[in-house]
């Protein structure tokens, strides 16, 4: 079994216009003490499908598939579930520039 698995995940946010797709039928899985880099150009959706993984859209975001975590799928989840696994089981780091890690400190020491 792997530790991550995503199955058949799909995003879409509110406008103006109504529901936008912003991920589409995306699929991986990711077994303990794998890396994986999500890459693209800005605006393709890398941090919408981290917040998804994270269940951390808006309310009115539509997300459809699996996200499954040590077996339990999380979008299936309520809020003090969810609650529970955010950092202690998976996380993100964010990318903003002043809360981004320092390239010349040790992670450990800055997630410490």
């Amino acid at each position: 079994m792997s530790l991550l698995e995503v199955q058949d995940l799909s995003v879409s946010l509110k406008t103006a216009q109504g529901l936008q797709d912003v991920i589409r039928h995306v699929n991986f899985s990711m077994d303990a003490g794998e890396s994986h880099g999500i890459v693209g150009e800005s605006g393709c959706g890398k941090s919408i499908f981290a917040l998804a993984l994270m269940s951390l859209l808006p309310p009115d975001s539509q997300t459809k598939g699996k996200i499954i975590l040590e077996g339990q799928d999380v979008l299936g989840l309520n809020s003090t579930q969810i609650c529970s696994i955010r950092g202690n089981r998976i996380g993100m780091i964010f990318q903003e520039p002043m809360t981004a890690l320092n390239p010349v400190q040790k992670i450990g020491a800055q997630i410490g």
